[in-house]
């Protein structure tokens, strides 16, 4: 295979360099960081069923020994990502 020629009759290297910082630059960048999607709904209240219909939600909480000891009440959705409250021990009605 012959070698890859510029335009200029060089060897091209300046191609092949121009060529890199291109495909570098496309490269698309992750900074771990979700963007947020979903519809703000913690107007409705503590609720424990998402209105797309998931009981699944993204919760920020800490441990201690192994168990639960607290968590914010604002969480996401898992399937559709809006933004809801989620209830805790004082809004269970009897």
């Amino acid at each position: 295979m012959g070698a890859l020629k510029g335009r200029d009759g060089s060897n091209g290297t300046v191609y092949r360099l121009l060529r890199l910082l291109t495909l570098q630059s496309l490269r698309h960048r992750y900074d771990g960081i979700p963007e947020p999607f979903g519809t703000d709904l913690r107007q409705l209240g503590p609720i424990h069923v998402c209105p797309c219909g998931s009981q699944v939600f993204n919760v920020m909480c800490t441990f201690e020994d192994y168990e639960l000891v607290w968590y914010f009440l604002d969480a996401t959705c898992v399937s559709c990502g809006n933004l809801v409250t989620v209830p805790c021990s004082v809004d269970k009605t009897a």
